[in-house]
């Protein structure tokens, strides 16, 4: 199985110790608590698009959970509107990883694409496994794509014991192009919710539970 992080779908997919730094700073607004995931959003100074985070509970090993995200094969039966995800470079196990994603946009809007490099990490005394990413700009768009020009945030994977993992996206995006900010912060709630309801249906299936990552270790309770 070829594993590389998938990062953003629609709009944005993500959390990184940048932007939860933001999320915890900021007041939140509670925008959709339904079918056991939470969606807060909140506001940026410099940016008129919102940021959101949004927390469920998985079914799961911590290594099935992380596996299912690393895993590119299956990005599209979960990751909403995520066309392809194509690896740039790999290093270190893939932890440390270099990316472009390209995002589905409804007509008369360009698809997006970005330009993603990041990181996975282990805390060795929680367990936890954080995501960080970030986009970069300095790659040439393709031909029938807009860049998104900004990008950030990541994953948050929690043990929870009796195998159950707490998984937490927040994520925060300039769009580029012509999209209203308007339109973005009344629909932001439909990306992550779509995502990490659909990640929930298939985070069973025995090529994400029976998944080995080098850098990933269990937790013993």
């Amino acid at each position: 199985m070829k594993l590389v992080l998938i990062i953003i779908g629609l709009c944005l997919s993500i959390l990184s110790q940048t932007a939860m730094a933001i999320v915890e700073q900021v007041d939140m607004k509670l925008i959709l608590d339904k079918n056991d995931i939470k969606i807060w959003s909140y506001r940026l100074p410099d940016s008129p698009y919102h940021g959101f985070k949004a927390v469920t509970t998985l079914k799961s090993s911590l290594t099935g959970a992380v596996a299912m995200v690393m895993d590119t094969q299956a990005a599209n039966r979960w990751l909403y509107r995520t066309i392809a995800v194509e690896p740039i470079q790999l290093q270190n196990n893939n932890m440390d990883f270099l990316i472009r994603v390209v995002s589905d946009f409804p007509w008369p809007f360009k698809d997006r694409e970005a330009i993603v490099k990041g990181k996975i990490s282990q805390d060795s005394h929680s367990h936890c496994v954080t995501i960080e990413s970030y986009s970069l700009d300095d790659y040439p768009i393709r031909d029938g794509y807009e860049r998104m020009p900004k990008v950030e945030g990541g994953w948050l994977f929690r043990p929870l014991g009796n195998g159950r993992v707490e998984v937490t996206m927040t994520g925060h995006a300039d769009l580029g192009g012509a999209v209203p900010a308007i339109i973005v912060n009344l629909l932001i709630q439909e990306h992550p919710y779509q995502s990490l309801l659909a990640m929930r249906k298939i985070i069973g299936e025995s090529r994400f539970q029976s998944a080995r990552l080098v850098d990933v270790k269990e937790p013993v309770m």
